[in-house]
């Protein structure tokens, strides 16, 4: 567990070092694909990473859709190489795709598991499937 959260840290310090330039959104063929939908993008995937990671966003469906539609092709890459940046994104969200999943199986609080309502709120779970086993 100790190795999760220094990961979860490390990643969030990783992708800060992004300077939301966005060249690299124009250049995603998924954003190009949905007419400019930027959570389909890189640079998008990377906030919906640092915002789960932190616990501001709550995993769903379609947070899901929107990190495991990167078809991991480089583009990003290479332009955010070319404007002097030199991020690994797609590793960055192959990272981060991976520590959702990893919170997501284990039900930890905060990504997408039914403990993960906060006090006051709702049950995440649907009211017809509450109480079964």
């Amino acid at each position: 567990m100790k190795d999760q959260s220094q990961e979860k840290i490390n990643l969030i310090k990783e992708i800060a070092k992004c300077r939301s330039c966005r060249f690299c959104v124009d250049v995603c063929p998924t954003y190009q694909a949905t007419c400019g939908v930027e959570s389909l993008s890189s640079f998008g995937r990377l906030q919906i990473i640092k915002y789960l990671l932190k616990g501001s966003l709550e995993l769903d469906d379609a947070m899901a859709y929107c990190l495991y539609s990167c078809l991991q092709c480089k583009r990003c890459e290479v332009v955010c190489k070319s404007k002097g940046q030199h991020l690994e994104i797609t590793e960055l969200i192959q990272r981060g795709r991976n520590l959702v999943s990893r919170n997501l199986v284990s039900g930890a609080p905060g990504l997408g598991g039914p403990e993960t309502a906060p006090p006051g709120k709702p049950n995440p779970v649907p009211v017809n499937q509450q109480g079964r086993k």
